[in-house]
């Protein structure tokens, strides 16, 4: 089955608009609503690399093998047009870059290092889009917890999520011992991404991603900014680039280390908020509070709670 533009426009709630979004030359305006639109129809979610377990008679066991994550755009355009699934980052930043290159926007990807305790790891990928302003603009749905509007590839500029308040901006990578970066690291990208959090960090995907077993409270103003990725506004790689295929490769390694192949995981954004499903329990996020969590007794209920929260049949 080939995936073709309407089709994809379709899957993200755009169809009435599809003709129209096909006739028009790119815009700022139309970027901000492509990338909207994708956020809040395609989760995030990594349970590709996972075998899911059979429950009795009732419930069939689904080997990994059916959605290995790939490079492979065409693989995951299927994946998520007519499988109606999600993915990570390389999945959904690759298939939103070809809907915007099949609408005629000039899109780079470049490679990102994810700031950890442990020093960026360079499991990650950001877009860049060219020709609608002065600036290029930075756009990334695959990350999960990135900024939710484009925002401008320039030292200083600072664009605040409409949906949930928090604040971004590009610092320049001019200190090399900072964040536990190597030489080459520093050398490679120029730029980090900033965040100041409207409710703090219990408001956040990442209280789940990393773990934790309760979700904090509300912070009472917004937080200091904190760095989130390295990245290179210079950069325009290839879908099949050595540092991609290095990259994934990290995030499909299985070892204790690597959450993404711990634990499976599936994040859904709203307007306000996201929903997270994880191994034994649902919950909801809005305005920065947990407003809802309910346990999930077996594989039966895990897999109800995917396909009410993000449409996912495994």
């Amino acid at each position: 089955q080939q995936v073709h533009t309407p089709r994809l426009l379709d899957r993200i709630g755009l169809y009435a608009e599809a003709e129209a979004l096909i006739a028009r030359e790119p815009s700022a305006e139309d970027l901000s609503k492509l990338l909207h639109a994708f956020l809040l129809t395609v989760p995030f979610e990594n349970l590709g690399q996972h075998a899911h377990p059979a429950l009795g008679d009732s419930v069939a066991a689904v080997p990994a093998a059916k959605h290995i994550p790939s490079l492979d755009v065409h693989k995951t355009l299927k994946k998520v047009v007519y499988d109606r699934r999600g993915g990570f980052c390389f999945e959904l930043n690759f298939a939103f870059a070809w809907l915007l290159r099949s609408l005629g926007y000039k899109v780079r990807l470049s490679i990102s290092y994810v700031i950890t305790p442990g020093g960026p790891v360079p499991g990650h990928l950001a877009l860049f889009v060219d020709g609608l302003g002065p600036q290029p603009l930075h756009v990334d749905p695959g990350f999960g917890d990135a900024p939710r509007e484009p925002m401008a590839a320039v030292l200083g500029s600072t664009v605040t999520d409409s949906m949930i308040g928090d604040a971004y901006s590009f610092a320049p990578n001019d200190d090399p011992s900072a964040f536990g970066q190597t030489p080459e690291m520093a050398k490679r990208c120029g730029q980090v991404l900033m965040r100041s959090r409207k409710s703090g960090f219990g408001g956040s995907v990442m209280v789940d991603f990393v773990g934790l077993p309760e979700t904090p409270p509300p912070a009472p103003e917004m937080t200091p900014p904190e760095p989130v990725y390295l990245v290179n506004f210079d950069d325009d790689l290839a879908l099949d680039c050595d540092e991609f295929k290095a990259g994934i490769a990290g995030v499909l390694a299985d070892v204790e280390q690597n959450p993404f192949s711990q634990k499976r995981m599936c994040i859904m954004m709203r307007e306000e908020g996201f929903d997270f499903v994880g191994k034994d329990y649902v919950k909801e996020m809005r305005h920065g509070k947990e407003v809802k969590r309910e346990p999930l007794k077996d594989e039966a209920a895990y897999r109800e709670a995917l396909k009410q929260v993000a449409g996912i049949t495994l």
